[in-house]
């Protein structure tokens, strides 16, 4: 028998098994933990994240003033707007611009709204997305939440 082998230490296999546990446990917590979203719901139960592609509305900035109109059939609590300048962009609730007149329960099916303190927000942007909030009931605790759709359903601004 050769005396020579080389072969890793046991306290090297020990620290690498241990360590390889530990991050295949740890993604599948991280995976556990995102199916598990609380769900939030609208109209007759129906996932509040499946009523954004119900949300339809029409939207125009001229001349300092900003027109939404709500031209669907689902009421929407209130809309972010991500606001896109040089490079970066900010994103904020048109409900807590200051001196906004939108409508504290949101804008119901035919609403309107308009606004002509939102140049100083919206004046020398490239490109301004308009993305809808709901509100839903959460599942787990009966309560009203907020949910805000993803960007597949944002309205690109059209700035005149």
């Amino acid at each position: 028998m050769e005396k020579n082998k080389a072969g890793v230490s046991p306290v090297i296999a020990t620290v690498l098994l241990i360590s390889m546990v530990v991050v295949i446990a740890l993604i599948i917590f991280v995976w556990f933990r995102n199916i598990n979203k609380e769900a939030i719901t609208k109209f007759d139960g129906t996932n509040v994240e499946l009523v954004c592609s119900d949300v339809t509305f029409e939207s125009s900035y001229s001349s300092g003033e900003l027109y939404i109109l709500n031209s669907g059939n689902v009421p929407f609590y209130s809309i972010k707007m991500r606001i896109f300048t040089a490079g970066s962009y900010e994103t904020t609730d048109l409900q807590d611009v200051a001196n906004s007149n939108w409508p504290d329960k949101g804008l119901n099916p035919g609403g309107t709204f308009s606004s002509t303190t939102l140049s100083s927000y919206i004046g020398g942007a490239e490109k301004v997305l308009l993305i809808p909030v709901l509100v839903g009931i959460s599942e787990d605790t009966g309560e009203e939440k907020l949910y805000t759709c993803t960007d597949e359903f944002a309205q690109e601004l059209a700035i005149e």
